[in-house]
Parts: structure tokens; C-alpha cells; sequence
């Protein structure tokens, strides 16, 4: 039994793992080519349009206008026309008209033909069905409904996070879903900022005057008074204090960061910030700097932050350490999971995948 027990844990590492060392680019002849964990192989021979990239497939629009998803070596047909496609790390959502579409895994799904609203994450889809005004959501393989809705139901972005979204009904009554469940947040008729991220979300309360959080199923006061602002990442609420301070709470520990912070990004596992020109990364209760360049535009993903170094290379924050990946000037770079694609012309590529360069 604890043989089977391990192979399966490994299988599922194997998996996750898998599931985030995908990237492309197109050469000079316009043909798309994947890189998948150390395999280079073309998906598509004539020029494209728009291509989006997720942890485990490739969705790109052919020739013809026709979308398709690059999923485990099989082009799949999703749809012959769009007007909005997002990736997230497991989902890929498209609204065609008032059509919404997700590829969840290998499988199709139409969630409604009739959306007035909608907002996504991770591994849900929070939309309002124009046809009765029922306010629905996808998650897990199943579209369940939340209430009916007399009118438009105002649904915002920063109300739905990776695997958690509020619900406001029309009593002032808020509450959060999270793994299945519904938790209550407050009830007030005054209007509330909500921020969500992976499994947390946080808010001014205006009947308490503190400022709340909600931590993997727990609601918390996390502060006596307001924060003057907040956001949501990865299971951590970066927020800016009543005194000025910066802090970046997680699992009931709060980190300060200090004051005067300057281009806070809040994204994926990292708070990235400026402190007196230099660039410092939050990352898992602990803070870094980036040595000998100010950081501008970077890119973040999966724990990974990569951007252009003084060379006009690429350099990398990657999970706690600051890594060369290049001193050759690039003209473009992408980072998508554990992978970092570089282009040093219209003929030459490489992509950098676990501490190893790979030429093409």
C-alpha cells in the first residue's frame, strides 16, 4: 500500500511539473514551434494569429481564423471565431459574442450562449445567464447556480480570484466561495472593495473600520483600521497599512516591507517593489534584492521573475535566487512557467527550461 501511495504522489509531482515547461515561438518562415520539457516540435506550419500560451496547452489562431488548442500532441478544434480568449494556468476562456467557451483540460465545455457578465480564475468561471438573470459558476467539470439576479449583476474582476469568488446578494449580504463552499464575509449595505487572489481574499470592513482577510476558510481582522490599499497573490495579501507601512500578510503572519516603496507589483507568489532605486522581491516570507540594475517591465510567472539585464540579456529571479541566463542581446523573451523563450533574431532562438539552455 505505501508503494502505490508513493508512486502516486510522484505521478501527481511528475504531472505538476510537466504541466509548466511548455513555450513557443514562430521562425522565420512563420511556422509555430513548441518547447516542451527539452523537445522541440512544430504544431502548426503556416503563419498565425494570435497565439496564448498555458501551463499545458497552446491555443493559436490558424490561417483561416479558426482557433485551435495544442493540447498532450493534438490540435483540437475550439472555435471559428472570437472576441475575447484569456489563459490562466488551467483554464483557457473564450467569449464569442455572448458566448462563453472554456478548455478545461482536454475538454470543450459551452457554459452559456447567453452571458451578460463574467469573470474567471484559475479553475472557475463566475458568469450571469442573460436568460432567467441566474448568476452561475463553472468549477470542477460542473456549472451550478448561485441565485437569480433581478437586473445586471455587477460582476468585477478583482471579485473572483484563482479558486475563490465573492457573492453579494441584493441584502448587502457577502460571502465567498472557496473549495465548494460558501463562507459568510459581512453584511452591510455600504459599499465594500474587495480584493481576491489563489485561496485568499481581503476588505475594508466599513462597519468595524478594520481591515479584513480572509486566509484559506478563516475570516481575520488583520488590522485595527483601513488599509490605504491592498491586493491579492498567491495565498498572500500584500496591503499598505493606516500608518504608511507595507506589509504582506500570510497564514497569520505579517511581514513589513517598510515605507516608501515605489512600482509595487502584486503578482503570481512575488510582491516586487523599488526601495531607494534598488529592486527588492518578496517571495515566501522572505526579502531579496536584485543586484546592480533597477528592474523595469519585468515578467512574472510561477515564482519565476525575468527581465532584461544590463547586457541586454536576460536575467531571472527564479524561486529565491538571481540567475544569468544570458549576456547576448535578446530581441524579445517570454517567460511561461519554468521556461524562458529568448530570441536573438529572426533566426535564432533558445529557451532556457531548469537551469539549462536549449538551442534551436
Amino acid at each position: 500500500m505505501k508503494n502505490k501511495l508513493l508512486l502516486a504522489l510522484l505521478l501527481l509531482t511528475s504531472g505538476l511539473a510537466n504541466a509548466q515547461n511548455i513555450n513557443v515561438f514562430t521562425d522565420a518562415n512563420n511556422r509555430l514551434h513548441q518547447f516542451n520539457a527539452g523537445v522541440f516540435e512544430q504544431i502548426y506550419y503556416q503563419q498565425t494569429g494570435n497565439v496564448f500560451v498555458g501551463n499545458e496547452y497552446v491555443c493559436y489562431v490558424d490561417s483561416k481564423g479558426d482557433i485551435y488548442v495544442n493540447y498532450e500532441g493534438e490540435n483540437i478544434l475550439l472555435a471559428q471565431t472570437y472576441n475575447e480568449i484569456h489563459v490562466t494556468d488551467n483554464l483557457l476562456v473564450m467569449k464569442t459574442a455572448n458566448v462563453i467557451r472554456i478548455f478545461d483540460r482536454g475538454i470543450k465545455h459551452i457554459l452559456t450562449s447567453n452571458a451578460s457578465a463574467y469573470g474567471f480564475g484559475d479553475s472557475l468561471v463566475v458568469f450571469q445567464d442573460a436568460i432567467g438573470g441566474y448568476v452561475k459558476y463553472y468549477y470542477q467539470d460542473e456549472v451550478r447556480t448561485v441565485a437569480m439576479v433581478v437586473g445586471n449583476y455587477p460582476l468585477t474582476a478583482n471579485e473572483v480570484g484563482s479558486n475563490v469568488f465573492v457573492y453579494r446578494d441584493n441584502t448587502g449580504n457577502s460571502s465567498i466561495f472557496w473549495r465548494g463552499t460558501f463562507h459568510s464575509l459581512i453584511s452591510t449595505s455600504r459599499s465594500i472593495n474587495f480584493a481576491c487572489g489563489q485561496d485568499v481574499a481581503a476588505f475594508n470592513d466599513p462597519v468595524n473600520g478594520t481591515f479584513v482577510v480572509f486566509d484559506n476558510g478563516y475570516v481575520i481582522d488583520a488590522e485595527p483600521q483601513h488599509a490605504q490599499n491592498y491586493a491579492c497573490g498567491n495565498n498572500f495579501i500584500y496591503y499598505k497599512d493606516n500608518a504608511g507601512v507595507h506589509k504582506v500578510y500570510t497564514e497569520e503572519r505579517v511581514t513589513e516591507l517598510g515605507y516608501d516603496m515605489q512600482n509595487v507589483i502584486v503578482r503570481d507568489s512575488l510582491v516586487v517593489f523599488n526601495d531607494v532605486g534598488i529592486t527588492k522581491i518578496w517571495y515566501q516570507e522572505d526579502v531579496y534584492q536584485i543586484f546592480n540594475v533597477k528592474v523595469t517591465a519585468p515578467k512574472i510567472d510561477g515564482g519565476i521573475m525575468a527581465y532584461y539585464n544590463q547586457w541586454g540579456g536576460v536575467s531571472a529571479f527564479v524561486r529565491g535566487k538571481e540567475v544569468e541566463i544570458t549576456r547576448q542581446k535578446v530581441e524579445t523573451f517570454r517567460l511561461q512557467g519554468n521556461t524562458i523563450m529568448l530570441q536573438y533574431s529572426r533566426t535564432a532562438f533558445a529557451v532556457w527550461w531548469n537551469g539549462k539552455m536549449y538551442d534551436f
